[in-house]
């Protein structure tokens, strides 16, 4: 609340095979000043007030490919993963239309923003502003009148946040403002590349059919290069083998195998880890120092 004045914004999110990403918004004023005063004030109570929001969280985390309720994910603007979009939302908000019937498009979020110690803060609503209300009515002197236009909701709940040139993520929802899915996939196609060529397989198309399906394009967002430098040594490479009851032959993980594949990616994007009591494999989250 020790913003400045606030400013709301419609965003419409389109997002092609053949035209890419993009983003267009839309300017709105309200008739009193007060009105998003208000509403940032009833944010500010819902995280931080008697039963705050924001204790539902209990980690801060860079942006693993994850998708823990309890974490909040953090992005650097100038990261790989949302760098291009990240710039054409910036840029559809410095150039946002004043002018257009808001009613006239179908906007698919919103954004709040003020300017706090000199840096512009955003919050992010991953929904359509508007509610439908067609069976709802208004009472007009004492008469009943049905509402004939979509009427603008504010939710006081919190999608994204860009403070300083970073983005947080309060929800997987967030991934839709930068098309992150078409971003992480097209990084996992370079990281299956490395690992097919770094010449520690048996059978090369059968791990790259496995590591484009399901939830694997997600996984390689966490990706280590360093891990996949160390198996390139046979002993290392024996060793995570025995570790992790990924088959072996000739030397090389033999991806052939059902599950070799699932397996070995989960090993390189810090996904596995041993039970320290009895010293099975096992499936993790992600993982990061201990401190």
């Amino acid at each position: 609340d020790s913003g400045e004045i606030w400013s709301m914004k419609l965003l419409k999110l389109h997002s092609t095979v053949r035209e890419g990403f993009s983003c267009k918004a839309r300017e709105i004023k309200f008739e009193s000043e007060e009105s998003l005063k208000n509403h940032i004030a009833d944010i500010k109570e819902k995280y931080l007030g008697n039963k705050p929001q924001i204790e539902k969280y209990n980690d801060v985390r860079e942006y693993d490919g994850t998708t823990e309720a309890d974490t909040i994910y953090e992005l650097d603007a100038k990261c790989d993963l949302i760098k291009e979009s990240y710039e054409i939302v910036m840029s559809s908000l410095v150039d946002a239309d004043h002018e257009e019937d808001p009613l006239k498009e179908k906007y698919s979020a919103y954004v709040l923003s003020s300017v706090i110690d000199n840096k512009t803060v955003y919050l992010f609503s991953m929904q359509s502003p508007f509610v439908n209300m067609q069976k709802r009515y208004l009472l007009d002197k004492s008469t009943f009148k049905k509402i004939d236009k979509p009427v603008l909701s504010l939710r006081l709940f919190i999608d994204v946040l860009i403070f300083d040139e970073k983005v947080y993520l309060f929800n997987m929802s967030g991934e839709n403002l930068f098309n992150m899915e078409r971003s992480y996939k097209k990084i996992s196609d370079c990281r299956i590349n490395d690992v097919v060529e770094s010449g520690i397989l048996i059978e090369k198309d059968e791990f790259k059919k496995i590591a484009l399906t399901g939830t694997n394009p997600r996984r390689l967002v966490s990706f280590n290069a360093e891990y996949l430098k160390k198996l390139k040594n046979l002993r290392k490479r024996e060793k995570i083998a025995r570790k992790f009851d990924i088959p072996i032959k000739e030397g090389k993980f033999d991806t052939e195998q059902e599950g070799a594949a699932d397996k070995l990616i989960r090993v390189l994007c810090k996904k596995g880890m041993v039970d320290p009591f009895d010293s099975e494999p096992m499936e993790v989250s992600g993982s990061k120092n201990w401190s």
